[in-house]
């Protein structure tokens, strides 16, 4: 047994008769040697800061001294390590090794090994590749061992016809699904192509967790000038471009250890054409064994048996032992990431000042569209109250989205034409308010559609599906109850046909007797300056006369620069006229044509832009303009506006389909 003992002198002498080869081995493994020449009479703080700027050891806070207190013939010794305080008081030559001239270093357990190992400061795109360039730097880490960790579970599919096998990933990965959806990461499905395919898997998943570690992560500077580099460029394509080069998301927390899979799958297929699937992640190990049969009745079955590997010792066999695989484990640098936690999108940990301009230059977006049934059981005049869906909730609690609600509803059997407005207290869930507006009441149950949009500022930061081609804004006018029965509002928009607006009105409260009858219509036109502005009046179905307006607010939804859409856009009522015949004849023939609620608002173009009650009726053969009787004595009442009759050239709608 040879002991190496430790002489302390505070030497640091440069003589080069001194300098010598050393040969330098990292965790005592003959895969990490690395040959230096060093002086023998050297400090090891000076030594240290030699090997930081060597590019094949790479010295770091996670690296330590060591040397060997025990050697002979039989075993190899164990290392114990220096003080990192004692550096500045030992010289290399008293904890080499004498004979071989060589230096050890070990592994620190320590979350700064893990770090530089697994990139953990750098961003990740949709398919969980590792970004360019280095988004945030870790200035604290919380380590927590995970003492019971195991798992062992069996995963079955029976697939047949026209169903969808899960991507792998969605099997092993067990990851946070719904978190990283909402920043714009989706996972992939394989789909059996061919009805006459059968396969069956099974998933035997082995799983030892060892550590957890939760990060607190700044953002470095040079991805904080490039986000204000983009904000002063004006241009939020530019977006795009900083999630190609700092990724789209980074996890505030990682599982680390190992996970062993073993797949067992069984193809049958009879004259099939294709099957495909798409894995989405890499393994250490992948071994696969095949077996193919084919019957004399041209059915053709196959066998596959394959196992993959994230962490522990490489294997090179065909067969995972598991004993050994799991010994390895017990050393911390055999560990892998196998569980990505808490993800947040890379501008979500930016300062706010910077949050606030992205999204002020991003504009709001589209966040959620959806389109319901609804049974609405006419059994009086008036209206009826109806929830939003609770899957809206969420996003409109969030006060930082300053989402707006805007809502259209069809009838499914184009018989009556409806209104909505939205109900939205303080501090309590938005509801809708559904008109139905007939010349003559009838009861009978209309089959509804109601599509649903909300607006708002996305805090996720989904730039990837993002299409910043046509804008959006919202213009929110509050009014006060008076004796007016109509109000013009100037928008100070240019007139132009890449420019088109949707309004709904938006109560506080239900606290007027009026409120079931009244009925808040709009249309919008543009004036002798070329302006557009918006007309809303306020009608009731029970008198069938214009009342006043109450206290609400009308929201005006802007959208500009959508010539590039298929979407959206602008026609004449005349265009409509021509083929609405031709359309009629397809609806009769074709009883699976259904109707598509899209967005609808009116605009008048022309000297006369005032007008009566009017609304539009969404049907399969097109927009229809839908007058209302209107019962009124007085001479002088606005009710006696002139109607859209004698005026429909001066008339177009407009239309979007989120």
């Amino acid at each position: 047994m040879t002991n190496i003992e430790y002489q302390n002198k505070n030497v640091d002498s440069d003589n080069t008769r001194d300098d010598v080869d050393i040969t330098v081995k990292i965790d005592d493994l003959q895969s990490k040697v690395v040959s230096i020449n060093l002086n023998l009479k050297y400090k090891l703080s000076k030594v240290r800061e030699i090997l930081k700027q060597n590019s094949k050891v790479k010295m770091d806070d996670t690296l330590t001294f060591a040397y060997k207190i025990s050697q002979n013939n039989n075993t190899r010794g164990s290392l114990a390590e220096i003080a990192r305080e004692d550096e500045e008081k030992k010289i290399l030559e008293n904890i080499i090794n004498k004979k071989s001239k060589t230096l050890y270093l070990t592994s620190e357990l320590n979350w700064k090994c893990f770090k530089n190992r697994h990139k953990l400061e750098y961003g990740r795109d949709v398919t969980f590749e590792k970004a360019n360039n280095r988004a945030f730097t870790i200035v604290d880490c919380e380590m927590n061992e995970i003492v019971d960790g195991y798992e062992n579970r069996t995963i079955k599919i029976d697939s047949e016809e026209n169903k969808i096998i899960e991507n792998d990933l969605l099997l092993i990965a067990d990851i946070d699904i719904p978190n990283f959806e909402k920043l714009g990461v989706s996972f992939k499905k394989s789909n059996i192509k061919n009805s006459n395919v059968t396969i069956n898997t099974t998933y035997n998943i082995i799983e030892h967790k060892k550590m957890s570690l939760k990060f607190k992560l700044k953002p470095t500077i040079e991805f904080i000038e490039t986000v204000r580099n983009v904000i002063n460029s004006n241009d939020p394509r530019k977006f795009k471009d900083v999630i190609s080069e700092f990724g789209q998301f980074i996890s505030k927390e990682i599982i680390l250890g190992g996970r062993a899979y073993v797949i067992a799958r069984e193809n049958s297929e009879e004259n099939a054409d294709e099957y495909s699937s798409n894995i989405g992640i890499q393994s250490l190990n992948m071994k696969c064994e095949k077996k193919y049969s084919k019957s004399s009745n041209t059915n053709y079955s196959s066998k596959f048996k394959s196992f993959k590997l994230f962490g522990g010792k490489e294997v090179c066999s065909n067969n995972i032992n598991e004993t050994d695989w799991v010994e390895s484990l017990k050393d911390f640098k055999y560990w892998s990431c196998i569980n990505f936690k808490e993800p947040v999108n890379i501008f979500q940990l930016l300062p706010e000042d910077l949050r606030k301009q992205i999204l002020s230059l991003t504009g709001k977006k589209i966040l959620f569209t959806s389109i319901e049934d609804y049974s609405y059981k006419l059994l009086e005049s008036g209206s009826q109250l109806i929830n939003i869906p609770e899957k809206f909730l969420e996003i409109l609690q969030c006060k930082d989205s300053d989402c707006n609600i805007f809502a259209t509803v069809v009838d499914k059997n184009e018989k009556d034409i409806f209104n909505c407005q939205v109900v939205w207290p303080p501090n309590e869930d938005p509801k809708l308010l559904i008109h139905c507006i007939q010349k003559k009441f009838r009861k009978h149950e209309c089959k509804l559609n109601i599509r649903w949009m909300i607006i708002g500022y996305d805090i996720n930061f989904n730039f990837n599906n993002s299409e910043f081609n046509f804008k959006l804004k919202v213009l929110r006018n509050i009014f006060n109850a008076s004796n007016h029965q109509t109000i013009v509002i100037p928008l100070e928009l240019e007139y132009n046909p890449s420019v088109l607006c949707f309004g709904i009105p938006v109560l506080s409260k239900l606290d007027s007797p009026n409120n079931n009858y009244q009925v808040i219509g709009h249309y919008f036109y543009n004036d002798e300056k070329n302006k557009i502005g918006s007309y809303i009046f306020s009608y009731c179905l029970e008198n069938n006369h214009f009342i006043s307006l109450p206290n609400f607010t009308f929201y005006t939804l802007i959208i500009s620069n959508y010539l590039n859409s298929d979407n959206c856009g602008i026609l004449p009522f005349q265009h409509m006229s021509k083929i609405s015949k031709m359309l009629d004849l397809i609806k009769l023939k074709n009883k699976s044509l259904k109707l598509h609620p899209n967005f609808v608002s009116l605009y008048s173009i022309g000297e006369n832009k005032y007008h009566g009650p009017i609304f539009l009726k969404q049907k399969i053969s097109g927009i229809k303009i839908k007058y209302i009787d209107i019962k009124c004595n007085q001479g002088d009442c606005i009710c006696k506006s002139k109607k859209f009759k004698n005026l429909e050239k001066n008339l177009k709608y407009v239309y979007f389909d989120p």
